[in-house]
């Protein structure tokens, strides 16, 4: 069965008006002729012109001498004994006594022959060999012959020349002109290349792909061409890197990769822990899930994910993105938002207060008892915020665009450092865990009976003491005294021990001049006669090189701060100065503040901050 498919492109059709679809017969004559095609596949703007009248068309006979337009989006199919004609749009057809006749007087067509075929062209009679393929042009300068697949030989053409036409080569016919021309070979579509994630473990972590096997993943890392699944030990770490997108997985998460040739690029599910994804602009990936979540980059940023029950937590740490929930309207999440799942939407909020801010260029020590959020300010200009664990900035926990400040989750102990991309000079902030935060501090002190007078010295708080005296032949226990030398009749401690040492607390005894005693007793309770009174100094020492906060203590309730600064220092409780005495003492009210935070400038200008967070 011979099959010729011909696809007919007038270049240069105008001013087709639209008709309203009628049957081809209906409206227009129908003489007694023999049916030359059936014409279906109808799309579009397609006309049809009969014995003079005109109409829109649908499917139905052909008749010799009928014409076919279609407009820019027309489309119409032409079939016949095994043959057909395809029309494209804005396309002109005459419909001759059978569809080899393939009068061309303007525009383009295609016609190809599976066992070969002999044509009429207006140039011509033409034949192809089987399985050839030819495009048919007609223009104002003439008619030309391109073969993309077989040969043409053509018959009886007025200018002479050339009788076959090869693959890849044009012949044109026009004005007694007559030339061979090289046809450019079209261009093969481009390869499509899949893409590969490179993976980088951090201690152990394990890979199964999709096909092949699993195993541990080397310390040089692999590139990953299709899905795989991936496990994260405790204590270890995996970096997966594509194109503009990063993603760093935390320890003890699980979860699957899946590189693709689409938008997003990546795609991450999270079964357990969590991840920190950095996205260039206008980078995107796909968190997947029960519902998975489109995460586009607007400007560059960086974001959180944790694995909830309710599917991907999405944080923006710096930036701004837009999520795409399947089934939702895009929602944008900028710097310090919160997302998650939940319903047909999506559950969002923000980020709490900050406890504090530390400033830009400068170096600050934290000292706190609990970690928290931190507000991180950055030196007005350009250039892309970084924050980084280190201060080469090869750990880098943020990198995004936006304003001058960030606010984010800020170590128990550790160091951040932050900076604007390209700028030597960086800002930093040193966390230390607050050992006093909880308990008032005071060191032990042991006081011995020898006679001498004793002196103690603290700074934040009285220390525990411990006083020892001699054993005696016949003491069955002791009894022990202090009085307050302005107060020789009343003592502060009175107690009865039964050995030849005994522990006063701290906070027991303030600053201040003291006598104190041990009497040996009997087993009846006589005190032995010629009992010694010792002499002792509790004496306050401001040599402290750090702030010393007596009280409150971290989750207590309190109306008053109390402590001491070294001397020549300057001390500040949420932004108020604080008044320091000669010896570097303070007592200031809290006013009712849930968080204190005081900072301590020392005379070389150094920053130190203090934080408790009281109970209400």
């Amino acid at each position: 069965m011979k099959r010729v498919l011909l696809a007919l492109s007038v270049l240069a059709l105008a001013g087709c008006p639209e008709d309203p679809p009628v049957p081809v017969d209906a409206g227009l004559p129908s003489p007694a002729r023999v049916t030359v095609a059936q014409l279906s596949g109808l799309e579009g703007q397609v006309n049809l012109t009969r014995a003079g009248a005109r109409a829109a068309a649908v499917a139905g006979p052909l008749y010799e001498g009928d014409v076919l337009e279609t407009g820019a989006d027309g489309h119409a199919l032409l079939s016949a004994k095994g043959r057909e004609v395809e029309l494209l749009e804005n396309s002109q057809f005459r419909v001759g006594a059978s569809l080899a006749d393939l009068a061309l007087s303007l525009g383009e067509l295609l016609f190809e022959e599976t066992d070969g075929g002999e044509f009429n062209t207006a140039a011509g009679a033409a034949r192809t060999g089987a399985g050839s393929k030819v495009k048919l042009q007609a223009r104002d300068g003439g008619t030309s012959f391109e073969v993309g697949f077989g040969t043409l030989e053509l018959l009886d053409i007025e200018d002479g020349g050339a009788s076959t036409v090869k693959a890849g080569e044009r012949f044109v016919v026009g004005l007694g002109v007559l030339s061979l021309e090289d046809v450019p070979t079209p261009k093969p579509p481009p390869e499509v290349v899949k893409p590969k994630v490179k993976l980088t473990p951090r201690g152990n972590v394990t890979l199964k792909p999709k096909s092949g096997p699993g195993g541990k993943l080397p310390a040089a890392g692999r590139d990953l061409e299709e899905s795989g699944t991936f496990a994260v030990e405790k204590g270890s770490g995996l970096r997966a890197e594509l194109d503009g997108t990063t993603v760093e997985f935390d320890g003890a998460s699980k979860g699957s990769l899946e590189p693709s040739t689409k938008d997003p690029k990546l795609g991450v599910t999270l079964a357990a822990g969590g991840a920190r994804i950095f996205l260039k602009a206008g980078e995107s990936v796909l968190l997947g899930g029960k519902k998975p979540l489109t995460v586009r980059a607007k400007v560059t940023s960086t974001l959180v994910v944790t694995a909830t029950k309710n599917g991907p937590k999405v944080e923006v740490l710096g930036g701004e993105t837009e999520l795409s929930l399947e089934g939702a309207l895009p929602r944008n999440l900028n710097t310090a938002e919160v997302a998650t799942p939940k319903g047909k939407g999506l559950d969002t909020g923000r980020r709490g207060t900050p406890i504090l801010t530390l400033p830009a260029g400068k170096n600050t020590r934290v000292y706190w008892g609990r970690p928290g959020d931190v507000a991180l300010v950055f030196p007005e200009g350009d250039g892309v915020r970084e924050v980084s664990a280190d201060p080469q900035f090869q750990s880098l926990l943020v990198s995004a665009d936006g304003s001058d400040l960030l606010v984010l989750p800020a170590p128990l102990k550790g160091a951040l450092y932050w900076r604007r991309a390209g700028n030597p000079e960086s800002s930093g902030g040193r966390f230390e865990r607050d050992e006093n935060a909880s308990t008032v501090s005071a060191k032990s002190d042991t006081v011995a009976e020898t006679g001498l007078k004793a002196t103690v010295y603290f700074q934040s708080a009285v220390p525990t003491l411990t006083f020892t005296f001699p054993l005696k032949d016949g003491a069955a226990s002791w009894r022990f005294r202090v009085y307050s030398v302005a107060d020789l009749k009343t003592p502060l401690v009175d107690r009865r021990v039964n050995e030849n040492r005994t522990v006063v607390e701290s906070g027991a005894l303030r600053e201040g001049s003291y006598v104190w005693s041990a009497v040996a007793m009997d087993k009846n309770g006589v005190e032995a006669p010629g009992g010694r009174m010792n002499k002792m100094d509790v004496v306050f020492d401001n040599s402290v090189t750090r702030l010393v906060l007596s009280s409150p203590r971290d989750g207590e309730r309190a109306t008053t701060a109390t402590g001491v600064a070294p001397l020549g220092s300057r001390l500040s409780l949420n932004g108020k100065s604080v008044p320091l005495d000669a010896a570097g003492r303070f007592s200031v009210p809290t006013g009712g503040a849930g968080v204190l935070v005081f900072k301590l400038v020392s005379k070389e200008g150094a920053e130190s901050q203090w934080v408790r967070r009281l109970s209400r």
